[in-house]
């Protein structure tokens, strides 16, 4: 599992995005993969662009992460 943050883009590319929180992924995305994401009452559908990588040095005391830039396609 990865808990990965998630930033949705609504509008054009250079609107700002959404962030929708830290979710656990099953494994890391990649662009093109298909999204569902449950919220509220309506499951909402994204295509995912991108997914940004934050490494950390091996002596360091951070964690390594990334997180996933989206495009909403729609809600059902």
């Amino acid at each position: 599992m990865a808990r990965l943050r998630l930033l949705v883009e609504r509008g054009s590319l250079h609107d700002q995005s959404e962030d929708w929180g830290e979710l656990d992924f099953m494994a890391l995305p990649s662009p093109g993969d298909r999204i569902s994401v449950r919220r509220g009452n309506e499951t909402n559908y994204l295509t995912v662009l991108c997914v940004h990588h934050q490494p950390a040095a091996p002596d360091s005391a951070e964690e390594p992460g990334a997180y996933v830039v989206a495009k909403w396609t729609g809600a059902g």
